[in-house]
């Protein structure tokens, strides 16, 4: 399924990619014949030729204002899709599947799927203690303007852990948080320390998302151009 998101994907990028092109050509065309037209009248107004009819010239001028306003009405559309597509692009990072346990020393029994450029690593288990299981990572935000033109959120997923619901167990229970991908590296700790310093940035930060264990469930992991979030998967073929 995710191959087919990509597909899908790739197809509508071309898709405004090319209407962009096209209402370029369109208005292009349009301010030509206008062009044309205005050296026509002037070098009639000079005497040095004749130049062509006032019908004809009333045409030329509707004609090339029907290409510039088709082509601008094309260009703005062309200019939401790819809006629409930058501002709610996601980036699948993996599948989690997470069961509550019963007399163990531990609360919830959870396995991650890695998912890289939409391939599917080889998945991992990992023991917690808490009432809610999370996951999390580093993000870095880019300007506006920059998801625009195309270029995604940064990030790297470093972490999974346990949450409970109450500030209380927080402060007293046991913990359990494990390191993926080697957790937060001397790169990203210079972005959070620097990231004032880049002008396409707009901010580095961690953020995670958390949801309650269940045996019946499993959740896809995307990032988003905010951060990390989890969708519920219904369909069981994408498992």
């Amino acid at each position: 399924m995710t191959d087919i998101f990509s597909v899908l994907n790739i197809s509508f990028n071309l898709f405004s990619g090319r209407l962009a092109i096209i209402s370029a050509i369109i208005i292009a065309v349009g301010f030509l014949m206008f062009l044309l037209l205005f050296i026509n009248c002037i070098t009639a107004r000079r005497g040095r030729d004749q130049g062509i009819g006032l019908i004809q010239k009333a045409f030329i001028f509707l004609i090339s204002l029907v290409f510039i306003t088709t082509g601008s009405a094309m260009l703005m559309a062309a200019m939401y899709l790819q809006a629409y597509r930058a501002f709610t692009h996601k980036e699948l990072v993996g599948i989690i599947e997470a069961r509550k346990t019963k007399g163990l020393d531990y609360d919830i029994f959870l396995k991650f799927v890695p998912v890289e450029k939409g391939l599917k690593a080889e998945d991992k288990i990992y023991k917690i203690k808490g009432d809610q299981w999370a996951i999390g990572g580093d993000i870095l935000k880019f300007e506006d303007w920059v998801n625009f033109i195309g270029v995604h959120t940064g990030f790297k997923t470093t972490r999974i852990h346990g949450r409970y619901l109450k500030a209380e167990d927080e402060n007293i229970k046991q913990h359990t948080a494990y390191d993926i991908n080697g957790g937060t590296d001397e790169i990203w700790l210079y972005l959070y320390e620097n990231s004032s310093r880049f002008p396409f940035v707009k901010a580095v930060y961690g953020n995670s998302v958390y949801a309650f264990p269940s045996g019946d469930d499993f959740y896809e992991v995307y990032v988003t151009t905010s951060g990390y979030s989890i969708e519920k998967i219904k369909d069981t073929k994408r498992r």
